[in-house]
């Protein structure tokens, strides 16, 4: 009896002494984002492809490019478009809505802005490549922690509701052309049919363009950070990680 009572005592205080030192952690821990730079606060961002993009370098007058964009995650209101365009503009880039006067083409699709989850990881969306699905990794585990004994998983526990790592990706697919003389490219389109089986169907060709085809993925990462200061930061890397690929 007199032991119990011991432990109760000791776990009271053992809370009491948490709250105190954890407090003054919980009203600095929430993480804000600026959009002045690559690391914004104490955000930390990177990017990475699922291979590498090399274009040809062109002349000043030359650098005009149209530009389309599509969004067929689950958000809404994300507006990349004019942040990709504003950051095109800043590198010396003339945006046309004729694709006949573009030199280069550049579209788009972000197919998921959000939390880095078991189920959505970094890894998993470069391993899919280019229009592949967006998968789990085993090499992208998410907030994993083992914590031993009754007072430690209490403590633990708390510590983990009050101070956590938040991971947000951003995915997107991009296809990038650049106009070229005398190249020619086609497509085709393979269909599996059975068990040992393929078809293959070649579409027309393309005169005149060399197409490049690339995943992005960019992260944001803090302690306690909200979705709401990740979003534009993600959107500023992203869009920074694009215009760095235009000769």
């Amino acid at each position: 009896m007199m032991k119990s009572k011991k432990m109760l005592v000791f776990f009271l205080l053992l809370l009491f002494t948490s709250g105190i030192v954890l407090s003054g952690c919980a009203t600095t821990a929430t993480s804000t984002t600026s959009s002045s730079g690559l690391s914004a606060g104490n955000v930390a961002l990177s990017t990475k492809m699922s291979s590498s993009i090399f274009l040809q370098p062109v002349s000043p007058r030359n650098k005009i490019v149209y530009v389309t964009t599509r969004n067929t995650s689950t958000a809404t209101g994300l507006n990349f478009r004019n942040e990709l365009i504003s950051t095109l503009i800043g590198e010396g880039y003339r945006i046309t809505n004729n694709p006949r006067e573009a030199n280069f083409m550049l579209m788009t699709n972000i197919l998921y802005i959000g939390l880095e989850t078991h189920s959505y990881t970094v890894e998993g969306a470069l391993a899919g490549g280019f229009g592949g699905a967006l998968i789990g990794s085993t090499y992208g585990t998410v907030g994993s922690t083992v914590v031993g004994g009754a007072a430690g998983a209490l403590v633990g526990g708390i510590i983990g509701s009050m101070i956590s790592q938040k991971h947000y990706m951003m995915v997107v697919d991009i296809q990038l052309e650049q106009r070229q003389a005398g190249t020619y490219t086609t497509n085709s389109t393979a269909a599996s049919q059975g068990t040992a089986s393929t078809i293959t169907t070649y579409n027309s060709g393309i005169k005149n363009w060399e197409i490049y085809r690339d995943r992005i993925v960019s992260q944001a990462s803090a302690i306690n950070l909200q979705f709401s200061s990740a979003e534009p930061a993600l959107k500023h890397q992203m869009a920074h990680s694009i215009a760095n690929l235009m000769p």
